[in-house]
């Protein structure tokens, strides 16, 4: 099977709150929105983010801010990142679609202050 091919099937989500805006951090994301095509369903992780994102088939994932060992071993899963990213889901939804989507700069642990260790929705 080509990779494009493999790609299309391939699903993005978006680290979201209650509310459904981007969530501050991946770890304290109260869901996913998982976008294929032009279908968008929210699910809760019952298990740990990257067998969560694994399962569902997620290749492309969009969040505010996520550790360097969380984007680390989500890049090494062939998951490309999209961090540093805020705002309410349609609007990123949006912007990403029309391909104007632009990652932030300050998204890792050590830009809030912590390190690896303290960062909440562990692996």
């Amino acid at each position: 099977m080509s990779e494009f091919i493999c790609r299309r099937k391939m699903k993005t989500a978006l680290a979201v709150d209650e509310s459904d805006h981007l969530s501050a951090t991946l770890g304290s994301a109260a869901g996913f929105l998982l976008l294929s095509g032009e279908e968008r369903m929210r699910l809760v992780p019952a298990e740990k983010i990257p067998l969560f994102l694994r399962k569902h088939q997620v290749g492309t994932l969009i969040c505010n801010g996520i550790g360097n060992c969380m984007k680390d071993l989500l890049t090494s899963m062939g998951i490309e990142i999209i961090p540093g990213v805020s705002g309410e889901a349609a609007e990123v939804i949006a912007s990403y679609r029309s391909g104007t989507l632009v990652p932030g700069e300050k998204y890792s642990c050590a830009d809030h202050g912590r390190t690896c260790g303290e960062c909440p929705g562990s692996f």
